[in-house]
């Protein structure tokens, strides 16, 4: 897959910003900026949030047809493939991309999808329908970004990072609301939020449904089927995908070998902690590791 930086300078031959690292974005796109999604040289390694302030598009993302028009909400996952298939001549959006390693590798952001945001990332549906002061409110979040990405402010980084994690937790609030009007039962509803909130304290060590089923007195069957109905996800996707971005953060972050990382996410040997991380990401822990 290719990093933000692969593909910018790959469509323009220059930095957007002055000292920019390449793994952070943020831009408003009209018409012509949009249709240049579709000479992207393959699936990116990042995750972007578009919101539509005007007009329409239609994407092909992932082999589904979608539509996202004003206080439309976009979220790209990275290594999906997509295209635009029609634009709109009106067409006005915001853009906030985020490189994969920048999202899970950074201590506030990955301890916030960790506790909280994980929906955002296995959510059912790509585009969330924000009510007209939740789309200016998280507009302004990335309007105040691109201000510090052309600053020469010393602590720009910092302020990105804080706020990328703060536009994420408020999209986290929007998506829990929308969650609890989603008419699937209160206990329903309550045994989902439960289970999320249970999630980010105990998947390092708990990898089976049982402990999280025994911990809310439900059963295992119980718990599978009032998450999935909620969210469209089994509960061991949402265990494996917190499992892969701490393996993820541990390859990049620290120095700790391939074995020490295995046991410190509780698989037997690194042989089957290989087999996981081949099995999510197409390649093993050690030919993760060299290419970064």
């Amino acid at each position: 897959m290719y990093t933000i930086s692969d593909t910018w300078m790959g469509e323009y031959g220059k930095s957007r910003y002055r000292d920019w690292d390449g793994k952070f974005l943020s831009f408003e796109a009209d018409k012509e900026t949009y249709m240049r999604t579709n000479t992207l040289p393959g699936t990116v390694a990042t995750y972007a949030f578009i919101i539509v302030l005007r007009g329409s598009s239609t994407l092909l993302y992932s082999g589904r047809e979608i539509t996202i028009k004003r206080n439309h909400l976009f979220i790209y996952m990275p290594g999906f493939p997509i295209s635009v298939k029609d634009v709109s001549d009106d067409y006005a959006g915001l853009c906030l991309v985020a490189d994969e390693s920048f999202t899970v590798g950074t201590p506030s952001i990955r301890n916030a999808v960790r506790s909280a945001l994980l929906p955002i990332f296995e959510m059912r549906q790509p585009v969330v329908n924000l009510s007209p002061e939740e789309s200016a409110r998280l507009s302004k979040l990335i309007r105040i970004a691109e201000d510090y990405l052309i600053s020469e402010n010393p602590m720009r980084q910092e302020m990105l990072k804080s706020l990328y994690a703060i536009f994420l937790m408020d999209l986290s609030s929007i998506l829990s609301r929308q969650t609890k009007r989603g008419g699937f039962g209160k206990r329903t509803e309550e045994l989902f939020m439960n289970f999320m909130d249970l999630l980010p304290n105990h998947f390092v060590r708990e990898h089976g449904i049982e402990f999280y089923a025994d911990a809310l007195n439900v059963t295992p069957t119980y718990l599978s089927r009032a998450v999935r109905q909620v969210s469209g996800r089994t509960v061991v996707e949402y265990i494996n995908r917190l499992l892969l971005m701490e393996a993820i953060w541990l390859l990049e972050s620290t120095s700790l070998s391939i074995d020490e990382i295995a046991e410190k996410i509780n698989y037997a040997d690194s042989t089957t902690f290989g087999r996981f991380f081949f099995r999510m990401k197409g390649v093993t822990p050690r030919e993760y590791r060299k290419r970064l």
